[in-house]
C-alpha cells in the first residue's frame, strides 16, 4: 500500500507500507509531476515501514525520473531504518540539487518538522 499526504501546497509525502513496485512508482511519479506543473520547487517526504517490500530493482527503475526532475526539489526527507536504503539515498544526492536528509523511523516527527521549513 502507498499512502500520500500533503503538509503544504509544495510539500508532498509518501509512506510505503507494502510493495514498492511499478504501480507504486507510477503513482508517486504522477503525483509529483502534477505538483511540478503548479510549483517550481517541491519538498518531498518519503518513508518506508516494516511492511514495505522495496526491491533494489524498483529503486533503480525510478532513477531516470529522478534524473529528469532532481533539480526541482529543495528538500527531501527519507525516513527509513534500512541501511541499504540510507546508503542509496546518500548516493542520490548526486541526482538532486536538493538538500537530502536521512532520518530513522524514530525521528519521523523531526523529519516532518524539517521538511516543513
Amino acid at each position: 500500500m502507498l499512502s500520500s499526504f500533503t503538509l503544504a501546497d509544495n510539500i508532498i509525502g509518501f509512506i510505503i507500507d507494502g510493495p514498492y513496485d511499478e504501480h507504486a512508482i507510477e503513482r508517486i511519479q504522477t503525483q509529483v509531476k502534477e505538483r511540478l506543473e503548479v510549483f517550481d520547487k517541491l519538498n518531498l517526504y518519503i518513508e518506508d515501514t516494516v511492511n514495505a517490500d522495496i526491491s533494489l530493482k524498483a529503486v533503480v527503475k525510478s532513477i531516470p525520473f529522478k534524473l529528469k526532475t532532481g533539480n526541482r526539489f529543495e528538500r527531501v526527507a527519507v525516513v527509513t531504518d534500512r541501511k541499504w536504503l540510507q546508503i542509496i539515498s546518500n548516493l542520490e544526492k548526486l541526482f538532486f540539487n536538493a538538500e537530502i536528509r536521512i532520518f530513522s523511523v524514530q525521528q519521523r516527527l523531526e523529519a516532518i518538522q524539517w521538511i516543513s521549513h
